[in-house]
């Protein structure tokens, strides 16, 4: 049983077996199949991808199961096992990309190494999502998100909750990079007719959030970054109002802050928008204390009317919701679920390209026998 892709896609025709799991394996699946692409997903006949069972369940699996692996596939095999081992191996040769999330060296003591995989399929992409990668002596450590933005002093810059950021940004991050990285792999195989293996560790996802904190420290600190972007200036940070709520003001640009405070009846701060020292912040404590004259909303209105860069602080459940963050840019969808109703979510995340898949994500094994005899297994 083959699904049905727009024949316009970008990956239309593209077949990608993804034996990872997890997050960042499921955000670079997601991707993919937002692209058009087949997605097969090889599956541990007993356990599953360990994110089937993440809370909160949604008619047997979880939400993010649900979300990211709509559209996709599910085939049982024991890798371990050498039958099941030799199954992938003939089911890699029809394949486009296949994407693995094991410990270095796991995949080669199966038989299943990407010099094996593309000796018997030449333009066969083989992308590997390891937490610290191969080289050095990261290599043999084991990581979550966690652990990748704490080495790598990105949790040290983050608002937490108990300590621990509530997204996973090395996690997402990677899934992205390696999308892209598998997008190049193609397009250089439509050039030179050979595929490619990429190694995208998860240590990787640091890296775009932390290039230009980095680079500002190397440089001696206190740049735009540092100062200015970090809240140390009056025209770029968040106030409360009157009703709890916060305010979001972004006007980094001189006539936008003159505007915004031009608007809260305070036209003598305008000079004092990129002032991070004393007088910046006494200019900070003026804003606040009008802004606590009102409601968060009345704010809100006002700025809108004037074409400001100034909006509240939203929760994801106030985003999703009537009128929210979704609905307002048009990048809202529903997510149907294999026993019927939906969730609201996001994507595709490439609007102007993809077109999230319309069926639900698999149960588990639940296209096995179509895909033994699809390809002879």
């Amino acid at each position: 049983m083959t699904p049905t892709t727009r024949s316009d896609a970008p990956l239309a025709g593209v077949l990608v077996l993804d034996v990872a799991r997890m997050l960042p394996g499921a955000v670079l699946a997601r991707a993919l199949l937002d692209l058009g692409a087949r997605l097969i997903k090889v599956e541990d006949p007993v356990t599953g991808d360990p994110l089937r069972n993440a809370p909160p369940d949604v008619g047997g699996v979880g939400a993010g199961f649900a979300t990211f692996l709509r559209g996709a596939e599910s085939v049982c095999l024991d890798l371990a096992r050498p039958e099941g081992a030799a199954r992938l191996r003939k089911l890699a040769r029809h394949a486009d990309v296949l994407v693995e999330s094991f410990r270095p060296g796991t995949m080669s003591k199966w038989g299943l190494g990407p010099d094996r995989l593309r000796a018997a399929n030449p333009t066969l992409v083989v992308c590997s999502l390891s937490g610290f990668g191969t080289r050095g002596e990261a290599a043999r450590w084991i990581a979550h998100d966690l652990n990748l933005t704490a080495s790598s002093g990105l949790l040290s810059l983050l608002p937490l909750a108990q300590g621990i950021p509530r997204i996973q940004l090395a996690d997402v991050t990677t899934g992205v990079l390696a999308g892209s990285a598998i997008l190049a792999a193609l397009l250089r195989r439509a050039r030179t007719g050979s595929g490619a293996v990429i190694d995208q560790p998860l240590a990787t996802g640091v890296l775009p959030l932390l290039t230009w904190v980095m680079a500002d420290q190397s440089a001696g600190g206190g740049g735009l970054n540092d100062q200015i972007l970090a809240g140390g200036c009056p025209c770029y940070r968040t106030y409360p109002c009157g009703d709890g709520a916060v305010l979001a003001v972004g006007t980094l640009e001189p006539k936008f802050w003159a505007g915004f405070c031009e608007l809260i009846g305070r036209p003598d701060l305008a000079a004092l928008g990129l002032d991070a020292g004393e007088a910046g912040a006494r200019a900070a404590a003026e804003v606040a204390a009008v802004l606590a004259t009102r409601p968060c909303g009345h704010w809100v209105a006002l700025a809108r009317e004037r074409g400001l860069p100034v909006n509240a602080v939203e929760s994801p459940a106030a985003a999703l919701g009537p009128g929210g963050f979704l609905e307002a840019t048009g990048l809202g969808e529903a997510t149907p679920l294999a026993r019927g109703g939906g969730l609201a979510a996001a994507g595709p995340w490439v609007p102007s390209l993809g077109r999230t898949p319309p069926g639900p994500a698999p149960a588990l094994g639940e296209h096995t026998d179509a895909i033994v005899d699809e390809f002879g297994l």
